[in-house]
């Protein structure tokens, strides 16, 4: 511990991290960092440093930032862990301390960039450095596309893009997305009811994902994969956010890469190499839908309500010109069906029990 301001100084020319400055807190770390804190503070003190006004007010001004900075870390819970990434650009500076979140081409870091929550999608080999690109010039197109629309929060927001030198020297690709609140992939969803959903619970889940695949084709996109861990549903307001727009692509274009864990949900077209058409993205919403419902591959579960299979299956050819094209359309139709089921569209309440989910 610094006892002269000469000492408290070179602590703060030294200093990385805010545990450089604090060290170990102990079992009661609030009451721990408030002591050192008021201990490096009377240290830097004008009282006890004459002739040293201006060297005493500016080691202090450093102190207090440290000290914000163990504040926050203590309330993330991160204080005293290794950082796992660090990442600079332009005026930002972004500072993860938990475990990725790994998916098939990126790992995701929970990070905060000048203060900022951020999620730092970083390619895991430079190899997959153009899906990210493509990622980023989608989301791009959507934020100016869609800017003051509401479908416009049926997608991500990125916040900037910029390539990163990892240890061995090679260059990957980053894209900074804002984080979304209270939500569950419907990986998730479907982990925590094995045996399928309610159709009415269902319903609003395939509607929020026809809304955003209308939006993208209208504009000339095929998202490429829509998958069970590219949709995020947020039950308070039944709001459904369309996310991971690597594998996206331009209308008529094949699509480049695809999600290996879920290689059986891409239609026909796909590994034929053919160019992807709204038709392409329908079937995989289709049979989301279906495992939504409790069934598997192509086949809806008897139990479910006839209008609802018929529509599905219609999504479902495997010849993409014979099959539905216009998700506006489905969703028409689709509301359409639930109205004559259900009756007028109500808010349905819907629960997630507690999952184990992956740390970020």
């Amino acid at each position: 511990m610094a006892r002269t301001l000469n000492e408290m100084i070179h602590l703060m020319l030294r200093a990385v991290e805010p545990e450089d400055v604090f060290g170990t807190l102990g079992d009661e770390p609030d009451e721990e960092l408030r002591r050192q804190y008021r201990a490096l503070a009377l240290a830097a003190h004008p009282d006890h440093n004459p002739g040293q006004w201006t060297a005493a007010n500016e080691a202090f001004r450093q102190l207090q930032g440290w000290y914000e900075a163990a504040q926050s870390k203590l309330a993330e819970g991160t204080y005293g862990t290794a950082e796992r990434i660090r990442a600079a650009s332009g005026g930002r500076s972004y500072v993860g301390y938990r475990e990725p979140i790994t998916g098939d081409l990126c790992d995701l870091f929970a990070a905060r960039g000048n203060g900022t929550p951020a999620l730092l999608k970083v390619a895991r080999s430079p190899r997959n450095n153009d899906l990210l690109a493509a990622e980023s010039r989608a989301l791009s197109r959507i934020d100016k596309e869609l800017a003051g629309q509401p479908v416009r929060a049926h997608f991500p927001t990125l916040i900037e893009s910029f390539l990163l030198r990892d240890t061995a020297g090679n260059q990957r690709h980053v894209n900074v997305l804002r984080p979304e609140q209270d939500v569950f992939s419907l990986a998730e969803v479907l982990r925590a009811y094995p045996q399928g959903l309610h159709p009415a619970d269902a319903a609003w889940m395939f509607n929020r994902t026809l809304a955003a695949l209308g939006t993208a084709h209208g504009i000339g996109l095929v998202h490429g994969a829509v998958l069970p861990t590219h949709l995020l549903i947020r039950p308070s307001d039944h709001n459904g956010i369309l996310i991971d727009w690597c594998y996206s692509v331009a209308i008529g274009e094949p699509i480049k890469a695809i999600s290996t864990p879920y290689a059986d949900d891409y239609p026909p077209e796909v590994s034929a190499r053919q160019g992807a058409t709204p038709s392409t993205d329908l079937y995989m919403a289709a049979r989301l839908m279906v495992r939504l419902l409790g069934g598997s591959g192509i086949a809806p579960p008897d139990s479910t309500p006839k209008p609802i299979q018929a529509l599905l299956r219609a999504c479902l050819i495997p010849a993409p010109a014979r099959r539905h094209s216009d998700a506006w359309q489905v969703l028409e139709d689709f509301r359409t069906i639930l109205g004559d089921l259900y009756g007028p569209p109500t808010f349905r309440p819907f629960r997630m029990p507690t999952v184990s989910r992956p740390s970020a």
